[in-house]
């Protein structure tokens, strides 16, 4: 009887553990944005391929690690929509793009980003964000930025920002934006 007791708590025990390891792995996973970008993504951004990226910009971006590079170099269209600066010297821009680059964005550009793709040239304004001071130093970004509503083209990589709490797909680093 002693045997049927402990081998049955053994089991309780057991599938308690199996339970609440699932349990804590669901919410690790839906809270972390996806780490890949869509086959459809990948099409559409491999049609919008383009020439004349600067890639010594990537020398600017802190953290490059965080951003999975999709297109080396794209060139989109769109009307500027909302420019922030942000604390890492970078501009967030929201475009609100053509219809024919609607399929770069993916679910965390629609839900995050109110369905706009997200811009980003590099070392705009000053850094208070410790950790991105030495991608900026002695640098500022060449590009010029056109204010809200403006129809634009813009030049740069196609990446995913797999930072906590985005997953969005981006143009960052940005080469040119221009009218």
């Amino acid at each position: 009887m002693r045997i049927k007791m402990a081998f049955l708590m053994l089991l309780i025990i057991c599938c308690v553990r199996i339970v609440l390891a699932n349990s804590q792995g669901t919410k690790t996973k839906s809270a972390k944005p996806a780490a890949t970008v869509s086959a459809e993504i990948r099409a559409a951004a491999h049609s919008a391929v383009a020439t004349g990226c600067d890639t010594s910009l990537w020398e600017h971006v802190y953290h490059p690690a965080r951003l999975k590079v999709v297109e080396q170099c794209i060139a989109v269209t769109g009307a500027i929509h909302h420019i922030k600066r942000e604390a890492d010297g970078d501009d967030h821009i929201q475009v609100k793009v053509d219809p024919e680059f609607e399929k770069l964005l993916n679910d965390r550009n629609k839900t995050a980003q109110g369905g706009f793709l997200v811009v980003e040239p590099v070392c705009e304004g000053p850094v208070t964000q410790t950790d991105a001071e030495a991608a900026c130093k002695d640098f500022h970004s060449p590009v010029r930025i056109p204010p809200d509503g403006q129809q634009v083209k813009i030049l740069g990589s196609f990446v995913l920002d797999t930072e906590a709490n985005h997953g969005w797909t981006e143009i960052h680093p940005v080469t040119s934006i221009t009218k």
